[in-house]
């Protein structure tokens, strides 16, 4: 029952997500030690987050596997099941010097499993040569506009900066799309 986890392991790349957790929790803590934490980076070191998790779903493997009977969608579950954890631990020590000597941001959960989801619905939906690259541009590039979206018509602001007022809708829209494409 449990015999993937260590092949699985091994085969994830980890490399962008501790790449990211480093330096987001180095600069974190070097920041709140000078009383200088950035409230308005959360956005950016969650797309940064997310980005890095939705890497580790390149699958280097995929030729090699697609006769094997366990589906790529199962395949990239089992990844999301050993990325997710790792990817809390980088949010939770990015925002921990924060909570000690600043005003605390709080735990801010929610915008960035909103940038998550929607970084893995766009790799699970795109063919496969372009999908994880498609999936890790996706949460940069949304997080990056939403820095943008605050300067904006509150029309176009509130489509930009839907993943952090809306978490929950954008989560919802994304595992809809899995499902959909689950379905087909």
């Amino acid at each position: 029952m449990t015999a993937w986890i260590v092949p699985t392991a091994r085969a994830v790349g980890w490399l962008p997500l501790a790449v990211v957790a480093g330096l987001l929790v180095g600069t974190s803590a070097l920041a709140a030690y000078a009383d200088r934490w950035p409230p308005q980076m959360m956005g950016i070191a969650a797309g940064a987050i997310a980005a890095a998790t939705v890497a580790g779903l390149q699958d280097p493997a995929a030729d090699l596997l697609s006769a094997v009977p366990t589906a790529p969608a199962v395949r990239r579950s089992q990844r999301l099941v050993l990325l997710m954890p790792a990817a809390l631990a980088a949010w939770l020590g990015y925002l921990w010097p924060a909570q000690i000597g600043t005003p605390a941001p709080g735990w801010s959960l929610p915008p960035l499993l909103a940038l998550l989801a929607t970084g893995v619905a766009v790799a699970a939906l795109l063919p496969p040569p372009a999908a994880v690259a498609a999936g890790v541009a996706t949460p940069l590039a949304w997080a990056a506009a939403g820095r943008v979206g605050g300067r904006l018509e509150d029309d176009l602001a509130g489509v930009l900066l839907t993943w952090q007022h809306h978490p929950w809708l954008v989560i919802t829209a994304a595992l809809a799309a899995l499902a959909w494409r689950k379905n087909r």
